[in-house]
């Protein structure tokens, strides 16, 4: 039986509370793995955790953190054994049962991965659900014909966020030389050119005009990451035979269209989703981000204390690139930028 520190979230009347929390191994969940964290991360859910309108948990209390990584202290599946550094992003967890806003986590062993070579458990949470996101979203993206042409127009949408900056990054490392990134800060154009964009536009330029059922064809791929209005806009100007992947609703779940582009230009629109992805598939990818995705120019790396984790999550600003959250000492703490 250990004593561990867990942030928990709980619902009272219309606000949600962050409060650190004592609890013991035996309380969490009887069968599973039981993994001593080292980092988490935050990700775009996590945060609308702390609105009770979201929708994103199922019930309060509940300690959230959709990843995770760290070392294996107890297994009920021989496949992992004690010492095994691990990782988790995604499926349920910290949604229906207690997350990685904790010392201590146990899931079942089929969510859990064993750390790719390569890659550190830092790392693997620089990346977390919004670099395994991008990384879905690029390969769905690069079985298009038109990237064999390195030149051809992309579009990257929300891309000082985690998956689009990942994206960005990725897609320039690949070779790709016609990166147009959006942003609704232009005082952000230098880091997002210093990520591989060749072209910075604002966001809001995309939406200005009037909503028509075909424009300009301006895009042959797309990794949007906003939805709502700003995509309504990009699929008229998607090329024939262009791609879409759609991974984010930060600008709105609505999504108004016809269907010119799909049954005049025969463009692609794929919903990208991280969460129940495919185990065999997962790994595949996670072997992907350890070797050709990982990026030589990573997105700018938050460093936030676990024990500094409520008052972060109480937020409202936007931080560019990724929030690292640090269970060790900082001066422990190594992290790639």
């Amino acid at each position: 039986m250990v004593a561990y520190q867990a942030l928990v979230l709980e619902q009272t009347d219309t606000t949600v509370s962050a409060t650190y929390q004592t609890k013991l191994t035996p309380d969490l969940a009887k069968d599973g793995v039981l993994v001593k964290v080292a980092y988490s991360d935050i990700n775009y859910k996590d945060r609308l955790a702390m609105n009770p309108k979201s929708g994103v948990l199922r019930h309060y209390p509940m300690t959230p953190g959709v990843d995770f990584a760290g070392e294996v202290v107890e297994s009920d599946n021989p496949f992992f054994e004690a010492g095994d550094q691990v990782l988790c992003t995604g499926y349920e967890t910290g949604i229906t049962i207690a997350g990685g806003y904790a010392e201590y986590v146990k899931v079942p062993s089929e969510w859990l991965f064993k750390l790719p070579e390569n890659l550190s458990l830092a790392e693997t949470m620089q990346f977390g659900t919004a670099g395994f996101t991008a990384a879905i979203a690029l390969s769905k993206l690069l079985r298009q014909a038109f990237t064999a042409d390195h030149d051809t127009p992309l579009l990257i949408t929300g891309a000082t966020g985690g998956v689009g900056s990942f994206a960005l990054t990725i897609l320039a490392q690949l070779g790709f030389t016609n990166l147009t990134a959006t942003t609704r800060d232009l005082q952000q154009t230098d880091y997002l050119l210093h990520l591989g964009a060749t072209h910075v536009i604002n966001t809001a330029d995309l939406t200005a005009g009037p909503l028509k059922a075909l424009s300009h064809q301006t895009f042959t791929g797309v990794i949007d990451t906003l939805g709502g209005p700003v995509l309504a806009h990009i699929l008229p100007q998607v090329c024939a035979g262009g791609f879409v992947a759609t991974c984010g609703n930060a600008a709105g779940a609505t999504l108004e269209t016809t269907v010119m582009p799909f049954i005049l230009r025969g463009i692609t629109l794929a919903g990208i989703d991280s969460v129940y992805y495919p185990r065999k598939d997962r790994k595949e990818l996670w072997q992907l981000l350890a070797t050709t995705f990982k990026p030589e120019i990573w997105p700018t790396v938050n460093l936030v204390a676990f024990s500094d984790l409520a008052r972060e999550l109480s937020q409202k600003t936007h931080k560019t690139g990724r929030v690292l959250v640090a269970f060790l000492s900082s001066n422990d703490v190594q992290i790639d930028t």
